[in-house]
């Protein structure tokens, strides 16, 4: 049986108290997912505008979208009649009554900085500190380098995510333990964990050149067709090959088929992709670019989707009323083909038991955010396909090694690797397939065809099978080549984020990939805890419509053919004295106020700039990069750069990017190195037998 639902939490119930987008949207997740929630109120709750540009229409908008599966009320509620209580901008009023710790519940409290923050870090802060403080901003920039802010709340629906994982963690933690459970989440840590992942990482393990998609050598960047825009990224050779057939193969391309040579050329190489597209619409230019092997998709605006042949298919373009007109929202960013129940039991995600046919980032943290919540997860490794960040970095010091990737590092922690022989592949993934509750991969159908792997096959066995990809494994575009950076071109977002002028911003996060692994790992907790783990299933879960999610109200206000118009809410980032620059949230009267904010922050330094008018009531944050945050001490003094043993006996120690969330009163949640290849060779001959090499 094949739906939209992964009902796997119909027995969780939950209460969602306070106004905020992140708490809100962390429910609305977890609803998704089958939970029954409850979202409490003492009276009416008014949320900010979405966007730069905000009207009524487009906060019913917002309600829609994350409110549709909930029951509210404003009264007659006791937090401890609930597995869950998210608590995120909530007030104590007599109505609500006390928001305090239960037996049996779990408590998820989310602030902007963590719950031991200091003092002017416990203010409230809202999307706009989200964005800068947690290094998203840093990658987001108009074409002089200057951060560009993100309409909509594209931050908090990450802190969601993010608070939706923290709080089944609190789960199992409940189920094992019993008792109270109160799960402290920081904004500021969630928005880095999806937002500047390998940046840090790239800070921490001192390497060389530009980090995350910064690295991308011509053409790499969007360009203008006819009717838009198109995102086009050729970075390997075989790219540049299909690139030049699509092209034509023109004499000037000649002598350019290595990646020195394209970087020496890329103003060239640009210049002339440019003129190519131009002449074409960038549905068409997209496709004929894909037929050939090169990542490229159209950059859409919200409405867009609306048509999109892709989202169509798959079922996630849904009917709904907003304001008492017809209007369109979008389903879960997945399909679930379900089999029937077994006898299979299992205890959680302690000691769950996860295989991985995983590479790059997106498939891969999944398994590394769900090893370090207790289940046992193994990467299987073939030597003919190593992963890429093994294989060419970005590495430690520049030095070359499968231990020394950065990039790796942070994806790959918590877990073991086994290191296939490439005469027995087939044979020994599915020896280890055997022994195993859960499959996680991003590797595709082919591969997994000449691996003998078939998901529908496995589910009838009771396990599940989680599957990545750009656009999920169905649809006219599922054999879409993407990286980061076009699923977020497709799903909307790039196509919101706009400089002043109105010319697109540039997007150097890979926000995309983060993001959904946070979200697969959510699908599996929620199978793992709830009351369907006998059965097996298959996830089928897509990037861009997860990157889709994060501008749902968007989506939602264009489906009844309103424009966001000048409202409540301003946002812009200013430079400070100190070459640094800060973002600010203007609401109501401030608004007036605008061009004194400016003036405040261009005749100050960033931190004297941002203290001054978080003391005059207006929201500021100053944007901080990847350095800024590894060497921040409130960062550090929360342990969210933990310190590893690392495999490489060259480096010594390493450092990772760590959870996003602790259980109160505890240290952070403990995270184990990467794994050497093939260290866990021994482990599996022995427990499955296979002739496996040791």
């Amino acid at each position: 049986m094949t739906d939209a639902a992964a009902r796997f939490l119909t027995d969780v119930r939950v209460l969602q108290l306070g106004d905020g987008i992140a708490g809100s949207a962390a429910s609305a997740l977890l609803a998704q997912l089958g939970a029954t929630v409850t979202r409490g109120q003492a009276t009416e709750i008014h949320r900010h505008g979405p966007a730069i540009r905000t009207s009524r229409g487009m906060a019913a908008a917002v309600d829609l979208v994350l409110d549709r599966e909930k029951n509210c009320r404003t009264q007659g509620f006791d937090s401890g009649d609930y597995d869950i209580v998210i608590v995120d901008g909530a007030q104590q009023t007599p109505e609500t009554g006390p928001v305090s710790e239960h037996d049996g519940t779990v408590l998820v409290m989310i602030s902007a900085f963590g719950a031991d923050g200091p003092p002017d870090h416990r203010l409230p802060r809202g999307e706009i500190t989200a964005q800068a403080s947690g290094g998203l901003l840093a990658g987001v920039e108009d074409p002089d380098g200057h951060p560009v802010p993100i309409p909509g709340y594209v931050a908090s629906r990450a802190v969601g995510a993010v608070a939706a994982l923290a709080a089944l963690h609190g789960l199992e933690r409940r189920n094992r333990d019993g008792g109270a459970v109160a799960v402290d989440v920081s904004a500021q840590e969630a928005v880095i964990f999806c937002a500047a992942l390998p940046e840090c990482a790239h800070v921490m393990y001192r390497c060389p050149g530009r980090a995350g998609s910064g690295r991308y050598l011509a053409p790499s960047g969007v360009f203008a067709c006819r009717d838009g825009l198109v995102r086009i990224t050729a970075v390997e050779n075989h790219q540049w090959k299909g690139l030049r057939t699509a092209l034509g193969d023109p004499e000037w391309a000649a002598g350019l088929d290595e990646r020195p040579a394209r970087i020496d050329h890329a103003d060239l190489i640009n210049a002339r992709v440019a003129e190519w597209a131009a002449e074409r619409l960038k549905d068409d230019c997209a496709a004929l670019l894909q037929a050939n092997g090169v990542p490229s998709t159209p950059v859409n605006r919200p409405g867009e989707l609306l048509a999109s042949r892709q989202l169509r298919h798959r079922g996630a373009l849904r009917p709904a009323t907003l304001e008492g007109r017809d209007a369109t929202v979008l389903g879960p960013p997945w399909s679930v083909a379900h089999s029937p129940a077994s006898a299979i039991k299992r205890p959680g995600l302690t000691g769950l038991r996860i295989a991985e046919l995983t590479h790059v980032l997106a498939g891969p943290i999944v398994g590394a955010l769900l090893g370090a919540m207790g289940a046992d997860v193994v990467r299987l490794e073939d030597p003919d396909r190593l992963d890429i960040y093994r294989r060419s970095g970005p590495f430690a010091d520049g030095v070359a090694g499968p231990e020394r990737g950065a990039y790796f590092a942070v994806a790959n922690h918590s877990k073991r690797s086994v290191l296939l022989d490439p005469a027995h592949t087939a044979e020994h993934v599915g020896a280890v397939l055997a022994e195993s509750d859960v499959l996680i991969e991003n590797v595709g159908s082919s591969r997994l065809h000449r691996l003998g792997v078939d998901p529908s096959a496995l589910a009838g066995t009771g396990l599940l099978t989680l599957r990545v990809s750009g656009f999920g494994s169905d649809g006219p575009l599922a054999g879409y080549r993407v990286y980061a950076n076009n699923v977020q071109a497709y799903g909307g977002l790039a196509g919101v984020c706009t400089a002043a002028d109105g010319t697109p911003a540039r997007l150097s996060t890979v926000l995309a990939d983060p993001l959904s692994s946070v979200f697969g790992a959510v699908v599996i907790a929620a199978w793992a805890l709830g009351s369907s783990r006998s059965t097996g299933a298959v996830v089928d879960l897509s990037m861009a419509e997860v990157v889709a999610s994060t501008v749902a109200e968007f989506v939602a206000s264009a489906s009844t053919g309103d424009e966001p118009a000048d409202g409540d809410v301003v946002r812009a980032v200013h430079p400070a004295t100190d070459g640094r620059s800060v973002a600010v949230e203007l609401r109501g009267a401030q608004r007036d106020n605008a061009d004194l904010v400016a003036a405040l922050i261009t005749t100050n330094r960033a931190e004297d700039a941002a203290y001054k008018l978080l003391n005059a009531g207006v929201e500021a944050a100053v944007v901080r990069r990847a350095d800024e945050l590894v060497s921040d001490p409130h960062l550090n003094r929360r342990g969210f750069f933990p310190r590893i043993d690392h495999p490489d006996p060259d480096l010594d120690t390493g450092s990772l990017v760590g959870l996003p969330w602790r259980f109160l009163g505890d240290p952070p949640i403990p995270l184990r190195p990467p794994p050497a290849l093939g260290s866990s060779n021994a482990d599996f001959a022995r427990t499955t037998h296979a002739d496996i090499p040791i």
